[in-house]
């Protein structure tokens, strides 16, 4: 419960506050009034063609630019890189390292007799 409270007279900035509202939303509706509605015009044969074209042009310039490139399988570095991760992948899953390994502050597991 927030208990009672005190209605407060409108402050002099509030009153300008609301004024200005008020004259901002008269000059936007007077502007949408004005404007009106638009007129969809469907595309002219001789603009249709003139994007066609160019279209045409961009695509063109854009395979120019590009040029021809020698496919290959795999470089000297790629087979580098695939062998260590093999290795790396072989000794992960082989080996199952302690917990002492991994951290120094732990100690080693207790093996039950």
């Amino acid at each position: 419960d927030l208990g009672g409270g005190t209605a407060l007279p409108e402050t002099p900035e509030m009153e300008r506050v609301k004024r200005n509202q008020r004259n901002v939303s008269t000059v936007l509706n007077r502007y949408k009034d004005s404007v009106g509605q638009g007129t969809a015009i469907p595309d002219l044969p001789e603009v249709k063609r003139v994007r066609e074209t160019q279209k045409n042009i961009s695509l063109h310039q854009y395979k120019e630019g590009v040029g021809g490139g020698t496919s290959i399988s795999e470089t000297p570095e790629m087979e580098r890189v695939k062998r260590n991760q093999q290795n790396i992948s072989t000794v992960l899953h082989c080996s199952e390292p302690l917990v002492s390994d991994l951290h120094p502050f732990i100690p080693p597991p207790q093996t039950v007799p």
